[in-house]
């Protein structure tokens, strides 16, 4: 029986759209960033909508390390470290965001759909993140755009088309294809390679300013998944 609708790849993003695990995040730098350099982190960037190689870069940079980009291999191990470190801490005060593990999973029911994340995490932080709220399970790891991977958040997404398209020999077009995330970067990675871009307000950025930055739709939570199933398969 042919399938309703064409395969369909969704990528989401993590923090503040499935997630949020509050101020955990910057401990887990202070913690990473004192075993690399041996140096208190006393400024740390914005963290929104940014990578973890730019957070780190951003950080080394502002404390005057000198050749900020050797020390980038050795701080992943150290996020990594962290952040199993602190595993149950996150469960305990982090949180999956309304309508998140619903969301995942009935997209997880839907045949020749295939999800994973854009994310500006490294993947071990992504997957603990995930793991800790019952995500992970539909999610395909292998085939992420990662934090570690660029800066860039429409390099992650390239990245991720190509992974998944050589993974599943399958050719999405640009209408099989959907980010999902919370900020105006993930929106302008969608665009910048023209798949479906659906904006969540669920972190720091309105609805408004998601529609700005160029969102095909807009939810003000994952909790209608009935809406976003219809965003996705329509």
């Amino acid at each position: 029986m042919p399938l309703p609708f064409s395969p369909r790849l969704v990528l989401w993003d993590i923090d503040k759209t499935l997630v949020d695990i509050g101020g955990i995040s910057r401990e887990i730098y202070a913690v990473a960033f004192k075993a690399v350099t041996g140096l208190d982190l006393e400024r740390m960037p914005d963290m929104a909508g940014k990578t973890d190689r730019d957070l780190i870069l951003a950080s080394l940079r502002l404390h005057d390390v000198p050749k900020p980009e050797q020390h980038l291999t050795d701080f992943y191990s150290a996020l990594a470290e962290a952040t199993e470190a602190r595993a149950d801490e996150i469960k305990a005060h982090g949180r999956c965001l309304p309508g998140a593990r619903e969301a995942v999973q009935r997209l997880g029911a839907l045949p020749s759909l295939v999800q994973s994340v854009v994310t500006g995490n490294i993947r071990p932080i992504a997957e603990i993140k995930l793991d800790s709220f019952d995500l992970a399970g539909p999610i395909d790891f292998d085939i992420g755009g990662y934090g570690s991977d660029d800066g860039e958040r429409a390099t992650l997404v390239r990245l991720a088309l190509r992974r998944a398209q050589q993974k599943y020999d399958v050719t999405y077009t640009p209408a099989d294809v959907f980010i999902i995330g919370d900020t105006p970067y993930d929106i302008a990675g969608a665009k910048a390679n023209s798949v479906g871009a659906i904006g969540v307000a669920s972190g720091g950025s309105p609805a408004d300013e998601l529609h700005a930055t160029g969102a095909d739709a807009v939810l003000a939570s994952l909790e209608d998944t009935e809406a976003l199933v219809q965003l996705l398969l329509g």
